[in-house]
């Protein structure tokens, strides 16, 4: 305890320290806002709401656009730079509505913070008018709202006995010992089950589970989504006997604004693997 309140005693006089630098004065005109984003998703979102001018730091991750990457950086997702997102004297930090402790040591510094939710599709579209509304950019956050809904809309549709069963690997180690996968309520789950298939992993109680080569074998997936990075050239190999393809493009990471992109990729993919010879 006594760490954590020196470190906060050290930033509130670090606050003081810049309040004698020229007092910061509140305004709700947008155009003249200073936001600081710690998650990169909310990045993407406030990129895609046009509110780049008034984005003064991201998070270490924000690679899109990219733009976004010659922004300050102010740490990672969960390890903020506290002197970085200080020195830009935001009016508003966004984050995601997990990370708790983090915008209770916001409030104890006095800086406002919105934490929006992003770990399901329907969430992911909530945030985007949810932060529209933080930047008076509600007219834009409705355009693309709708434009992801009719996007949604527009998946072929497969019959509930065709869907093939789909297993979605987040990350795993080269010899294939150990394997993360998406299990059921998650981002990746409402992708399956939106581009025609079925999740192959039935769980429920841990989002993200560590499954074995055993564990593989019984859910018996007719595809295989490999979302792990730098493995291209041996991906096939790595899953003999099943058939599986890679997905790295930056999207397949970040449940962000850009997921209508990685639905079309889901919904190719079943598709081939429902229709073979199609």
């Amino acid at each position: 305890m006594a760490p954590m309140f020196g470190k906060l005693t050290a930033l509130l006089a670090f606050i003081l320290l810049l309040a004698g630098c020229g007092e910061r004065t509140a305004s709700s005109n947008s155009s003249s806002r200073r936001i600081v984003s710690i998650a990169p998703n909310v990045t993407e979102i406030l990129y895609t709401l046009g509110q780049s001018n008034q984005v003064v730091g991201v998070s270490r991750y924000s690679n899109w656009p990219p733009d976004a990457r010659n922004k300050p950086h102010v740490g990672g997702t969960y390890d903020p730079n506290w002197e970085m997102i200080l020195s830009l004297r935001p009016d508003l930090v966004i984050g995601l509505d997990s990370q708790k402790e983090i915008a209770a040591q916001l409030k104890q510094l006095g800086v406002d913070f919105l934490g929006v939710p992003h770990e399901r599709v329907k969430e992911i579209m909530q945030s985007i008018l949810i932060i529209g509304k933080a930047c008076s950019a509600e007219e834009k956050a409705h355009q693309i709202f709708q434009g992801l809904e009719k996007q949604i809309q527009q998946v072929p549709t497969i019959g509930k006995t065709e869907r093939p069963k789909v297993l979605v690997c987040i990350g795993h180690d080269e010899q294939m010992t150990r394997m993360y996968v998406a299990a059921r309520h998650t981002f990746y789950d409402d992708l399956i089950d939106l581009a025609g298939g079925t999740n192959a992993c039935e769980q429920t109680t841990v989002k993200y589970p560590e499954i074995s080569p055993e564990s593989l074998h019984a859910m018996q997936p007719d595809l295989i989504i490999d979302i792990a990075p730098n493995l291209a050239p041996r991906v096939s190999q790595l899953w003999e006997p099943y058939h599986a393809i890679l997905m790295t493009n930056s999207y397949a990471f970040i449940p962000g604004p850009r997921f209508g992109l990685l639905l079309e990729d889901f919904t190719k993919a079943i598709h081939e693997c429902s229709h073979p010879d199609q």
